[in-house]
């Protein structure tokens, strides 16, 4: 995604920069897409997701499965039986990426 787009920079706080981009992976590279959301926004999002509540259940482009849901616990809840990502949104907490495919 451009990390820092140039109708966004009100909430990023930095000015247009085509050529700054950030890997945030394919499930989340679509979501934000699709609802044309900077990281800042999406990170927000995600919050909504907490673990044991509502989970964001998404396809992407290819059609692949995830759940995706937001932690801030030190000990991330993850499933044992799936393959599962787990990366910091560099603030506050954690967001987890499920496989179901």
């Amino acid at each position: 995604m451009v990390r820092y787009p140039e109708e966004k920079s009100v909430l990023t706080g930095i000015e247009y920069e085509p050529w700054h981009f950030r890997y945030i992976g394919k499930p989340h590279s679509y979501i934000a897409t699709e609802y044309n959301m900077c990281l800042e926004e999406y990170i927000d999002y995600l919050k909504e997701f907490q673990f044991g509540e509502k989970h964001l259940k998404v396809r992407d482009g290819d059609g692949k499965r995830y759940e995706i849901y937001y932690t801030d616990k030190l000990d991330v809840p993850v499933p044992s039986d799936k393959q599962y990502k787990i990366s910091g949104n560099n603030v506050d907490g954690f967001i987890v990426t499920v496989i179901n495919d």
